[in-house]
């Protein structure tokens, strides 16, 4: 497969961010069913954890745009 241009890694970096962006929701509904006193304690807890994983995946969508920005791809070193 040939290699994406500098224009179609822009595009993919501004994809990962609205992936990113997505994912920050995602974690704020998870907050709110966590903070959510009429759930039960294990919905509760089930949206706390998948809060967290909506944030790590933010990050990680994040540091794949920063590095489509500077002309990497993402695990490309693999």
């Amino acid at each position: 497969m040939p290699r994406p241009t500098r224009a179609q890694m822009r595009e993919m970096a501004a994809d990962c961010e609205q992936a990113a962006l997505r994912s920050d929701a995602a974690a704020l509904d998870g907050d709110r069913a966590a903070a959510d006193p009429s759930n039960t304690a294990t919905l509760r807890a089930q949206a706390k954890t998948a809060a967290g994983f909506a944030r790590q995946h933010a990050q990680e969508y994040r540091e794949d745009a920063a590095k489509l920005r500077e002309g990497y791809l993402p695990d490309e070193d693999w």
